[in-house]
Order: C-alpha cells, then structure tokens, then sequence
C-alpha cells in the first residue's frame, strides 16, 4: 500500500507537466516587437533612432553602458542598445 502511494504521489508531478505541444514547437515571436525592422539603426547614433520613431517609454527601451534595467522579459518592448559613444551596437525585443 505504501508502494502505490509513493508511486502515485511521484507521477502525479509528471501528469501536470502535459507539454503545450504549439508553445513549445514554435516557442515566443523573437521578433514581437519588430526589432528586424529597425536593424538599419545599427552603427548611428542616437538622433537616429529618434528619427525613426523610438521613443522611450513602456515598449522601448533606450539604454546605454552602465544604465540600470529591469530583467523582465517582454516580448513586445523593443530594446536599442547604445555604445559609449552612443552609437547603436543593437536592437532586439525583451
């Protein structure tokens, strides 16, 4: 008896972990925030990416060395990462 309990108080973790077959095959859009678009800003500087339209605010992030950010992950918040010299090294969701 104690057998089949332990048994079934081990399987029971494994009947919870049912894998969501279409999250997992395609997993999240690395592209959410159409960072691909903006790919071009890559090598000038910061008055071009406000020329194009990025503002920062809840879905972009302009940031350069040494600024401090959050962690959290959101696909649609698109990220432009500046150099010292504040010239876009790159651009990416998240």
């Amino acid at each position: 008896m104690k057998r089949l309990i332990l048994a079934c108080a081990l399987a029971l973790p494994l009947a919870a972990c049912k894998e969501d077959d279409d999250v997992t095959a395609s997993g999240p859009d690395p592209d959410a925030c159409n960072a691909s678009q903006y790919q071009s800003l890559v090598g000038r500087d910061e008055a071009a990416v406000a020329e194009a339209g990025i503002e920062p605010g809840q879905k972009a992030r302009i940031f350069g060395p040494g600024d401090v950010l959050t962690m959290d992950y959101r696909s649609d918040r698109i990220n432009v990462e500046l150099d010292a010299a504040g010239e876009v090294v790159r651009v990416y969701c998240g």
